[in-house]
Formats: C-alpha cells, structure tokens, sequence
C-alpha cells in the first residue's frame, strides 16, 4: 500500500526523532517496510528492527537478521529491540551507554542498583527511576520485545504522538507506546 504525503511526513518525522536527524536511507527502507507489508502487522515491526539496526537480510531466503556492515542504523545506538528474555545484564548496561552516545545525553547509572537475577522490566524500571529529566519510551512492536530509547520528555511526547499516527491506519493490530516509569510491570 502505497503511503500517502501525510503518512510519508509523519514516518519521516518519526525516524529523524529516533535517529536524531534525518537519514534519507533509513527513511526510504522504513517506507519499503510499510509499503510492502505482507501481514496484519502492517509493516511496523520491520520498521522498529531497522530503526534498531536488527533489519533482515534482504539476499537471505530465510529472511535472519543482516550482518552489522549491512545494517543502515548502527546496531542498539538509537533505539533497543530486545527480547524479553534477554539481554544479560552487562549487555543491557553497554546498550543504555551507545544510546546516551548516540543522543549526547548525560546522565549516571547507579549500577549497584540493579542484579543479574532480574531481567529487563526491572531493570527498566529501576532506570526510570534514576533518570531525572529524560524518560524511556516503549513502542510497541507485536511481539514480546522491547523497542525502547531514552529523551527528553517533549521529545518523547513527540515521538509517541507520531506513533500513534503512524499506526492509526493498520487494521489488523492496535499499537501503542508508552513511557515507562518505575513502576513498570512489564
């Protein structure tokens, strides 16, 4: 289904507010995505793993994950997609410090706060609670992962309005995003 220029603007907006500027290729693979969505799912899943750097292999018949030298977005810097079972605890402290690189924001981990024997809803829950200005925003991407970043609240406000726009069209799934607080059940 071929987008039309209001949809267009709206998913333009969107990437630029998660990659922090405008990346023409990123934008045009995201509208392939949606154009060429096959599923209920409108093409919106495809969309969050490119913005994360998790995009499919367009030569693999099987349709696995590309290697990181044909990714269009580096791998975990603007957004996170993990699965809810993962990632280790080490990993999910390095991905907050490529998003806190890639998007200049400043602000400490309390490390000693956090544990091995939790996973990643209380870990984003106890990192929600140690961010003073900044909240982490979830998208949802049909499936049990995570799609999450971290900005500053109007920009995250921003971002979930595109969002809800941008999905307003698919019939087949609801979506939504939320802020996640520190409280977060999962």
């Amino acid at each position: 289904m071929a987008l039309d220029p209001s949809q267009m603007d709206v998913l333009k907006s969107f990437c630029a507010l998660i990659l922090c500027g405008h990346h023409e290729d990123v934008f045009q693979r995201c509208k392939e995505c949606l154009e060429n969505a096959a599923d209920e799912y409108g093409g919106i899943p495809e969309v969050l793993y490119v913005l994360s750097g998790q995009d499919i292999d367009a030569d693999d018949p099987f349709g696995n994950v590309a290697d990181e030298d044909k990714q269009l977005v580096k791998p975990q810097y603007y957004l996170i997609s993990s699965d809810a079972g993962a990632p280790a605890l080490e990993d999910f402290f390095w991905f907050i410090e490529n998003i806190k690189a890639a998007r200049g924001l400043d602000f400490t981990v309390n490390e000693e706060n956090f544990s091995d024997d939790d996973c990643i809803v209380e870990w984003l829950a106890e990192l929600s609670a140690q961010l003073k200005d900044l909240s982490i925003v979830n998208f949802d991407g049909a499936s049990e992962d995570y799609h999450f970043t971290i900005m500053n609240h109007d920009d995250c406000e921003k971002v979930m309005k595109l969002f809800e726009r941008m999905t307003a069209h698919i019939d087949g799934y609801h979506y939504s995003s939320f802020v996640i607080t520190s409280d977060f059940q999962g």
